[in-house]
């Protein structure tokens, strides 16, 4: 899943009233879920890709994914604790 997709899925899914998230926190449990696989991979890539050379635009790139997509899932962590503190309340 590209990280665009992804992106548009958590904008679209903040963008909704609180009752409406609640019906969808199956959803963003599994988008956190599809982030945490993709981090993963991108850890491996970003080993592999250093062991062979430090400085190269690859791993560059693949490092700043790696940022990306580390903040998404604070936020969408956030985001699911923030519904889940209105739900027992």
């Amino acid at each position: 899943m590209s990280i665009k997709k992804l992106l548009k899925q958590m904008d679209d899914f903040f963008d909704l009233s609180k009752k409406k998230q609640r019906k969808k926190r199956e959803k963003l449990d599994k988008l956190i879920e599809s982030l945490e696989i993709k981090k993963a991979k991108l850890k491996r890539n970003i080993r592999r890709e250093t062991h062979k050379d430090k400085n190269s635009k690859k791993a560059y790139n693949l490092c700043k994914e790696f940022k990306v997509i580390t903040r998404m899932i604070k936020k969408a962590k956030k985001r699911a604790s923030l519904i889940s503190k209105d739900d027992c309340c």
